[in-house]
C-alpha cells in the first residue's frame, strides 16, 4: 500500500495550489451524502460508509483519485524471464530482470493531452486513450501489473472492520 498515503497527501496539495482548492470534492461529497440520507432516513451513514462509498456517485472525486495516481506515482515492476524472447528488436535471455517504468506511460502527450499538467477533471472528459490510433488500455498503472500487482490489493475496508481495525 505504498502509493496510498501518497496518493492521499498529493491529492490534498495538487488541489490546494489550485484556485478553487478542495471546495468542488467537498460540495460533491456533501451532495452525495445529503442523498444517501434522504434515501435511508433514520439511518447512521457511519453503519453503511463500505456500502455508500461503493455506491454514491463521486464522478469528480473518482476522476481526481485517478488523476492524482497518474500525476503522482511512480512504480517500477520488476519482472524474471523464464525463456529467452525477442521482443520491440531487444533479446531478453532467461533470467534476465527487465524493469518496468510506467511513469513513462503516464507522462506520454501522445497518450495523455498535456500529460505534464494535473488536472482532476481528465478522466471526466475522456473515458478512452489511444496512441496510434490503438486503444491504450493500461494508460495509467499506479499499482504495477502482472501477477503480483499491488501488494495490497487483497486488503480492503470490510477486511479491516472485521479485523478490528475500523468500526
Amino acid at each position: 500500500m505504498a502509493n496510498t498515503p501518497n496518493a492521499g497527501y498529493w491529492l490534498i496539495v495538487l488541489n490546494l495550489q489550485r484556485e478553487e482548492g478542495l471546495q468542488p470534492l467537498a460540495d460533491e461529497t456533501d451532495e452525495a451524502v445529503r442523498s444517501w440520507k434522504q434515501q435511508n432516513p433514520g439511518q447512521k451513514i457511519e453503519d453503511h460508509l463500505y456500502e455508500f462509498i461503493s455506491t454514491a456517485e463521486l464522478p469528480l472525486l473518482t476522476s481526481t483519485i485517478r488523476e492524482t495516481l497518474r500525476y503522482a506515482t511512480s512504480v517500477m515492476s520488476i519482472r524474471r524471464v523464464t525463456e529467452p524472447v525477442e521482443f520491440a528488436g531487444y533479446r531478453f535471455d532467461r533470467d534476465d530482470e527487465i524493469i518496468c517504468m510506467t511513469r513513462s506511460v503516464h507522462l506520454d502527450e501522445e497518450i495523455h493531452e498535456n500529460a505534464s499538467e494535473y488536472d482532476p477533471r481528465r478522466y471526466m472528459k475522456q473515458r478512452k486513450f489511444s496512441k496510434n490510433g490503438k486503444i491504450v488500455t493500461n494508460h495509467s498503472i499506479p499499482w504495477g501489473g502482472g501477477v503480483s500487482m499491488c501488494e495490497g490489493r487483497s486488503v480492503n475496508f470490510i477486511d479491516l472492520r472485521v479485523a478490528g481495525k475500523f468500526g
